[in-house]
């Protein structure tokens, strides 16, 4: 077996082991009590060694491929992708893929339709195998932590105070222990199909998925109506995207004539002949069919079926791809549905909302980003500017404790996004994964001081935590210093500035940021955004750590006597705190950088240059970012202690009175409270229009349609009634008498065959007489003359 098929046979068992760990714990609830702790330990078990086979083929990929070596083949200088374009016949060949290893391979035909195919199949590269490691980890962390977290569901009967009940009953419901490690080994498994998937229409398969689980993840607590809301809320909101990701999906198809990302190879890298063109080249040959080149510049308008197409169409694909993702990753204006998703357990909280659900949105809009033209990148940065200050705005006031990182998780996504918009999608996916081990360490952190406290989230009751809980303290510490994107200036490893993950993923978006904006000065204010973005950041991340740890004294006395949790509570969190610290050593030249940066598709052909013809935007590239680099970490990170030193000075040294301040700030602070009111917005806009419409059409039907229908119901009642009655009066009392008397003349008659010949012959005698007499009677010459 080759290193190739290794790597593909590894990842693939590490896919399905999740999978099979929820359908084996789904058989065994049924004979299990529900005081077992096996399901939980399966489904541990089962993240475990997906993990060790991720981690295996990790360290395969790059033992046989070095990211140093998938780094020399993709620079600058010969990556047709960021050069200016060559425009013709064989333009797609140059510009469409860089030299980057990849396996590609399908396993399955779903459907086919004439030269059309739907496979079930596979793309590995760089990024897969990371995303692999990543999603894995993370899911092994939050399936230990829950063994202790969620041992409460080990019962029959649990008294959950939160549900909804009349006074005087008992708030009981029975535990669900075997159903969290169910659905959580069924997230896991779809995120990883996102991950390994090679078409859009696979994704888009378990993209559902991951939004079904998700639903039952997040309405774990059903009986209580806040979950009730809060899961059907999400699971309605990231359809209203996905109903553009169809939409994205259909114009593709028609004008591409494909869904695969990837072209197919064998295992020995060489291009099956019979495969079809993948969807970037024929997307970019779609493009260049309409938008007119240099050297001509008559555009054609058809596809090469005779099909017309216009450029709003294309326009149109990438925007409805985009709704998916920004509907998936919790964007504006569809952002609300993330912060009420944290009535779910809080080790679902560190899933959904680090490295999977959320993270899928980001996710395929990297790897679809040479796919989205320039108004569709455009209105993403913006979108990401406006999600990214929402986001930060709502954290730096919220009070419990878990919606400061659901709001901080919202503002990174929008991050992530506007990274993607202005071009640099290699720094999105970098802090992405950055993001999500510090993101996963705040909420298992969370977690853990929820935990030890006895449910309690509140910030204003709790603090003077950091005695009683050394260990979450420092571990989340060094989460809010990476997720901040603080370093210590003029100190330099490696050649980048001393900092955890986030400062250097931050800068490479930075750094994206102000190289569009020195080509584009019009566009200054994302560039704005994301510096006030960065100081509100590290404002809020502050803020948390010193509200739950800096007092002296916690506000309830009965918090006094709190203490850290079990090692499977503990160890995910040095673990988590490890990498979160270290994962992105080396910064944009780091192992994690440079395979990001090898995995992902080049830019297109319109990409390097001026787009006068389709937009007036000039797009930059990696040797632009690069210039900038050092004037846009030094005004991030600037920017960074800024807004950690407001929060020292408010919540540290308590120099200001943050009462204060919110009463000079008390608009403002109002309306970040209440989430800037876009759930009054919807519910009075969407939400109380749809119900009176509803209501009006149950008044409809209760008034005009039911009586109408139960008067035709009581008609025909009556009607058969009546049939009824004159079908047994009428027509079968006469056909009865008819039988009746038929019967009697049989009976009759039947006297008269008495056997005896004599007889017989006598009748028949007269009868002749008979007939004679009549003939003669009846005879014109019967009669005499006159």
């Amino acid at each position: 077996m080759t290193a190739d098929s290794l790597i593909i046979t590894c990842l693939m068992l590490a896919w399905l082991l999740p999978f099979a760990g929820c359908v084996v714990i789904t058989v065994l609830r049924l004979k299990l009590s529900r005081l077992s702790a096996v399901p939980g330990w399966i489904g541990t078990g089962s993240l475990l060694v997906a993990f060790c086979l991720s981690l295996f083929s990790a360290g395969l990929w790059l033992m046989t491929s070095p990211a140093e070596t998938a780094a020399s083949s993709v620079s600058a200088e010969e990556t047709p992708g960021i050069q200016a374009a060559k425009v013709g016949d064989d333009a797609a060949h140059e510009t469409g893929y860089s030299p980057q290893r990849r396996l590609v391979g399908h396993w399955y035909s779903l459907a086919k339709f004439g030269e059309i195919d739907f496979p079930l199949g596979y793309a590995i590269d760089a990024l897969t195998v990371l995303m692999f490691v990543l999603v894995t980890m993370i899911s092994l962390a939050v399936h230990a932590y829950s063994l202790v977290y969620m041992a409460d569901e080990q019962t029959e009967s649990y008294q959950d105070h939160h549900l909804d009940h009349s006074p005087g009953e008992t708030p009981e419901r029975p535990g669900r222990f075997a159903h969290f490690y169910a659905a959580l080994g069924l997230f896991t498994f779809a995120m990883l199909g996102i991950v390994l998937a090679n078409g859009l229409l696979q994704i888009f398969i378990f993209w559902e998925l991951v939004g079904f689980s998700s639903y039952l993840l997040i309405g774990f607590y059903h009986e209580r109506r806040t979950a009730r809301l809060a899961s059907m809320k999400a699971f309605l909101m990231n359809r209203v995207g996905d109903v553009g990701f169809v939409l994205g999906m259909t114009i593709l198809l028609v004008t591409c004539g494909t869904l695969l990302l990837y072209p197919v190879h064998d295992l020995n890298g060489n291009t099956s002949g019979s495969a079809p063109m993948a969807l970037p080249e024929a997307f970019q040959a779609a493009v260049e069919k309409v938008v007119p080149s240099e050297e001509n510049h008559q555009p054609t308008d058809l596809l090469p079926s005779g099909q017309g197409i216009s450029y709003a169409l294309l326009v149109a694909a990438g925007l409805g791809l985009l709704a998916g993702c920004v509907g998936k990753s919790a964007q504006f204006p569809l952002h609300t549905w993330l912060a009420d998703a944290m009535e779910g357990p809080t080790p679902v909280s560190a899933l959904v909302h680090s490295a999977t659900m959320v993270a899928a949105g980001v996710y395929l809009a990297a790897r679809i980003a040479p796919l989205l033209l320039p108004e569709a990148l455009l209105l993403l940065a913006y979108v990401g500017v406006v999600t990214l200050l929402l986001g930060a705005s709502m954290a730096i006031v919220a009070r419990d404790l878990k919606l400061v990182l659901a709001h901080s998780t919202i503002s990174q996504l929008g991050l992530m996004l506007l990274g993607i918009g202005v071009g640099a999608w290699e720094a999105a996916i970098f802090h992405l994964i950055t993001h999500a081990f510090f993101k996963s360490l705040l909420f298992l952190g969370a977690g853990s001081v929820i935990h030890t406290t006895h449910h309690e989230q509140d910030l204003e009751k709790l603090g003077g935590l950091r005695a009683h809980l050394p260990l979450t303290s420092l571990t989340m510490l060094i989460g809010v210093i990476a997720l901040s994107g603080l370093a210590v200036p003029y100190v330099t490893i490696f050649g980048e500035s001393l900092g955890f993950s986030g400062f250097h993923s931050k800068d490479a978006i930075v750094s994206g940021a102000m190289a569009f904006v020195l080509k584009n000065p019009h566009h200054i204010l994302l560039l704005i955004s994301v510096l006030l973005g960065a100081c509100l950041t590290a404002a809020y991340s502050l803020r948390l750590w010193l509200k739950l740890f800096a007092r002296d004294t916690p506000v309830d006395p009965a918090l006094q006597q709190v203490h850290e949790g079990p090692w499977l509570m503990t160890w995910p969190l040095v673990v988590l705190a490890f990498f979160a610290a270290f994962c992105a050593l080396g910064g944009e030249e780091g192992l994690v950088s440079t395979l990001v940066e090898a995995s992902l598709s080049p830019a297109p052909a319109w990409f390097s240059g001026s787009t006068d013809e389709v937009v007036s935007i000039q797009w930059t590239n990696a040797s632009d970012r690069h210039a900038v680099h050092g004037t846009a970490g030094a005004m991030a990170l600037a920017a960074a202690w800024l807004g950690a030193l407001i929060a020292w000075a408010l919540y540290g040294l308590r120099a200001i009175s943050s009462k204060d301040l919110s009463r000079q700030l008390t608009p403002l602070v109002r309306l970040a409270s209440h989430r800037w009111h876009f759930d009054t917005l919807y519910r009075g806009f969407l939400v109380l229009p749809i119900l009176n419409l509803a209501r009006h059409t149950a008044w409809i039907d209760r008034i005009l349609i039911d009586p109408f229908i139960d008067g035709c119901a009581r008609f025909s009642e009556r009607f058969s009634h009546a049939s009824q009655w004159f079908d047994e009066a009428m027509i079968n009392r006469f056909f009865d008498n008819m039988a009746s008397s038929v019967w009697a003349w049989g009976l009759s008659l039947r006297k008269a065959q008495t056997g005896h010949i004599r007889q017989y012959v006598l009748l028949a005698t007269m009868a002749v007489i008979v007939l004679f007499l009549i003939l003669f009677a009846w005879m014109p010459g019967g009669r005499a003359g006159p």
